[in-house]
């Protein structure tokens, strides 16, 4: 019982944070170092280190050195139950002072692992920690690296934590520009697990108006620089840093709620500069880029492609700007970047090829195995994710504007250059299908939701447009305090008066109005072609009367509040005024969204104002190039 409590107390002292009452006690029973304190086998050394702080470990060595015990070696080469020594907890909690004592005490604290086979350099890039992980390589470069400046075969193995480690991957990527291409297990580089994760980046997650406003003002976390005396050391973790790198961003990503905190830890640790270093010093990344033969290719997937596929803007643009050929290549099915990014709609990746001229007039002529044209991946809906917009109705005509977009790109090659033939648009596959017949086929259930949806909105809109003209319409006769003898309203002088006679006369036109068009909508023949413009169009004009009117009405209503109550209670008669504007304000807040992309779509209101306001202002609306109008 004796030794038990001795034991405790080292371990209740470290607990309270009094570390000098722990130095203490194994100062009058050194021998007590050597034997574990806590469930987790952890011995003195362990503690100290979880201080933070260089001086009770350093206090703890003194101790060592004058004890009756065997090597200090022994001391320090103690393991926990998770095959930590001392060194390892002090990478973890990145305790940089306690890291540089022990290896100057113990520089063969370096190549001892622990239960996952993990050195405690690799658990320092494991947790991110990169000023250890620096101090680790240039302090004792024998430990870390052989005579051909590589990593030891030690420090490469495969961690199986989760912790994020991007920003040591960035700091190691600079001094080897080798790691990336080193294989896991599956035969997959540091550059394909990274261009399927789409939300780690921005143009892979849609965000709000104060959520871009946040990730705007988000300061990006960037690496440390190194300047090194002699030529770059080689530490080939990267492979590994991948590989947590990826788990820890796919947890976040598949839970909906989390998805925030992939974005911001991808934004926080520079991950989209990771990329860039990643493709600028290891060239061979993006000239091996082929189906038959490439270190990078894992099951006939090519990163580039993938990145297309995931809409992953900020992989496909570094990786056109230094190798422009690169959009040239084909997939296992014989298709084009332009056709993935076309199928998989999407837009940004379609501008960015756009971009160049040459390949751009080649890409159009391809015709995949099956005979597609590019405007048959338009038309097929197979990889559909279901449309960036609210509502069957505007999904449906943001599929044919995607479907006019690529076919206008097609016709200006075809004035532009000679290089298309003219009856490319009609060209059938091998199904001997156009891709218009292709398109009409295959949105025909997208056809049916959007004639039901615009027919059950039309008839709601109505009835509200219905109610609101009868209220203001008797309103109109029932004068607010009465007539006298002559018909002449009591308030007739007050200006208040003024305000509900135009308010209710505005209310009554814009209701009647609102009603008309929403009648129009209800009697048309909802045929696909008057989904791209003239419904959405009707159904804009609709919203915007109703809105209008139920505002005025409001408005009237609180005019009426003033003239009864104007000689009294004036607080009342103020909050009485506003509290009239809630059904406005209610209604302005659950129909917003909607109204927005209603107007974004029919009116194109990012191109009147995309030059003049910086998008994040209008984070609803479709970004990139802004669709063109084809009647």
């Amino acid at each position: 019982m004796g030794s038990l409590s001795v034991r405790e107390i080292p371990y209740r002292s470290a607990i309270r944070g009094d570390w000098e009452n722990m130095v203490d006690c194994y100062a009058k029973l050194p021998e007590q170092l050597l034997r574990p304190v806590t469930l987790s086998l952890d011995t003195g050394f362990h503690l100290a280190v979880h201080s933070n702080k260089g001086k009770p470990l350093e206090d703890l060595l003194k101790i060592m050195e004058t004890g009756e015990s065997s090597s200090e070696r022994e001391y320090l080469k103690r393991k926990n139950k998770f095959g930590n020594t001392a060194l390892h907890e002090a990478t973890i909690i990145g305790n940089y002072e306690a890291v540089r004592l022990l290896v100057e005490r113990c520089a063969d604290l370096l190549s001892i692992p622990n239960e996952d086979g993990e050195t405690p350099l690799f658990t320092a890039a494991g947790f991110g920690q990169a000023g250890i992980v620096k101090f680790l390589i240039l302090s004792q470069q024998e430990q870390c690296v052989n005579d051909q400046w590589r990593l030891l075969p030690i420090h490469r193995h495969r961690s199986k934590d989760k912790q994020s480690i991007l920003e040591t991957a960035l700091l190691l990527l600079e001094v080897d520009a080798w790691l990336h291409s080193m294989e896991d297990s599956k035969k997959r580089t540091a550059l394909q697990p990274l261009a399927e994760i789409p939300s780690a980046f921005e143009s892979g997650f849609p965000m709000g108006i104060f959520q871009r406003l946040f990730y705007c003002c988000l300061p990006a976390r960037r690496h440390h620089e190194i300047k090194l005396e002699e030529e770059t050391t080689e530490q080939a973790i990267l492979r590994v840093v991948w590989g947590a790198a990826r788990r820890r961003i796919q947890k976040a990503a598949r839970s909906p709620e989390k998805r925030q905190i992939s974005l911001l830890l991808a934004t926080g640790n520079g991950i989209e500069e990771i990329v860039r270093g990643i493709i600028k010093q290891f060239p061979r990344a993006i000239k091996k880029l082929n189906v038959q033969n490439s270190s990078l290719t894992w099951k006939g997937r090519i990163p580039l492609f993938i990145a297309t596929r995931n809409g992953i803007e900020e992989i496909v643009r570094e990786t056109i700007k230094l190798y422009p050929h690169a959009v040239e290549q084909l997939n296992e099915k014989g298709q084009s970047i332009l056709n993935v990014a076309v199928m998989h709609r999407q837009e940004k990746i379609f501008s960015l090829v756009k971009q160049q001229k040459i390949p751009m007039a080649r890409l159009h002529r391809v015709l995949d195995e099956e005979g597609n044209t590019l405007l048959h991946h338009v038309a097929d809906m197979e990889h559909y994710r279901g449309g960036t917009k609210p509502g069957p109705a505007l999904q449906l005509q943001e599929e044919l504007q995607w479907f006019e977009t690529v076919k206008n790109s097609i016709v200006m090659l075809m004035k532009l250059r000679d290089v298309i033939p003219s009856h490319y648009g009609t060209l059938p596959n091998d199904e001997g299908k156009t891709a218009e017949d292709l398109f009409k086929a295959s949105h025909k259930e997208q056809l049916e939701n959007a004639r039901t949806w615009i027919k059950e909105t039309t008839q709601s809109c109505s009835t509200v447009s219905a109610f609101v003209a009868t209220v203001v319409f008797a309103a109109a006769y029932t004068v607010p305090g009465g007539s006298d003898e002559n018909g002449t309203p009591n308030f007739i002088d007050s200006p208040y008066f003024l305000v509900f006679t135009v308010s209710d006369v505005l209310s009554l036109a814009s209701s009647l109005t609102s009603l008309v068009v929403f009648l129009s909508l209800l009697t048309s023949r909802y045929e696909l072609k008057e989904f791209h413009i003239s419904l959405p169009r009707k159904l804009l004009v609709g919203f915007t009367f109703l809105f209008f009117a139920v505002t005025m009405t409001m408005l009237s209503f609180g005019a009426t509040i003033f003239i009864l109550f104007q000689s009294k209670r004036k607080l009342t008669t103020s909050f009485l005024s506003i509290a009239a504007f809630l059904p406005v304000l209610v209604f302005a807040t659950m129909q917003f969204r909607l109204y927005v992309f209603i107007m974004g779509s029919a009116c194109n209101i990012r191109k009147k104002t995309g030059k003049a306001l910086p998008p994040f202002l209008f984070p609803c609306l479709p970004r990139g190039e802004t669709l063109s109008r084809v009647d």
